[in-house]
Formats: structure tokens, sequence, C-alpha cells
């Protein structure tokens, strides 16, 4: 009966913490890259985006240049 009501509690404490991560208003960043419904990881990821077309900048530059 013991182990029962650990487990319940343990279990009643995990979904609480859960539910607490994703609580709040959701504000958008300038990118708003949603991790799960409620719960922005914009912020965090936002200056990874544009990596891709940074890094390809040179070549697009260079295929310009031969391209005419």
């Amino acid at each position: 009966m013991r182990r029962v009501v650990s487990r319940v509690l343990v279990a009643g404490a995990v979904g609480a913490a859960v539910l607490a991560l994703g609580s709040g208003v959701a504000g958008a960043a300038e990118v708003p890259i949603w991790v799960v419904p409620g719960v922005d990881g914009g912020s965090l990821l936002d200056p990874t985006v544009n990596l891709p077309t940074a890094l390809l900048a040179p070549v697009d530059s260079l295929l310009t240049f031969f391209a005419g």
C-alpha cells in the first residue's frame, strides 16, 4: 500500500512539474519556434535560424558573379 501511494505521489509531482514548465502566457519572439503548444523556443533558437543563409551567402555571391 505504501509503494502505491508513493508511486501516485511521484507521478503527480512529475505531472505537476511538466504542466508548470508549459504554463504561462505564450509570448513569441521575433521568430516564433514552437517547441510544444505554449512553449516558445524562438529566443533560444533565433541565432541559429539565419545560420544557413549566412553560410551560403558566399556561394550565392559566387554563383551570381559567374551567372552574370
